[in-house]
């Protein structure tokens, strides 16, 4: 039997969830920044004015023997200070989530490589059992 999703748990503090579903064997969820605001990671003014937006694909750990894929809808900022060298700016996440170009989510990434081994093996061991 499977159970439901719950957002609030499957995701690091700070983010909104958009969205969650499976594709398969695969989890997905889409999420965004709860903040409305960026700060310049040079001349630490605040902005509100957003420039763009795009989407990190960033590997966390698994849920249930399912690969589990966080969307992040991240956005770039303009800064809004006259005498910053800086223009744009991508949104920085809490420290211990997120790493400015990170792929896997810092949980997952702390894990031993050992630890990832085992976890492989039994969602290959539990696809095969049925």
């Amino acid at each position: 039997m499977q159970q439901a999703l719950h957002r609030s748990s499957l995701v690091p503090r700070g983010f909104v969830v958009e969205s969650a579903c499976y594709e398969g064997d695969k989890a997905i969820i889409t999420v965004r920044a709860s903040r409305s605001v960026g700060l310049c990671p040079s001349c630490r003014t605040v902005s509100r004015r957003i420039h763009s937006r795009y989407r990190r694909r960033v590997a966390d750990l698994p849920l249930s023997g399912r690969v589990v894929e966080l969307l992040v809808i991240a956005r770039r900022f303009r800064c809004e200070a006259v005498l910053c060298g800086r223009q744009i700016f991508t949104e920085r996440f809490a420290d211990g989530i997120l790493a400015p170009s990170a792929r896997p989510t810092v949980r997952l990434d702390s894990m031993s490589t050992t630890s990832v081994w085992r976890l492989a093996v039994d969602r290959q061991r539990a696809s095969q059992n049925g």
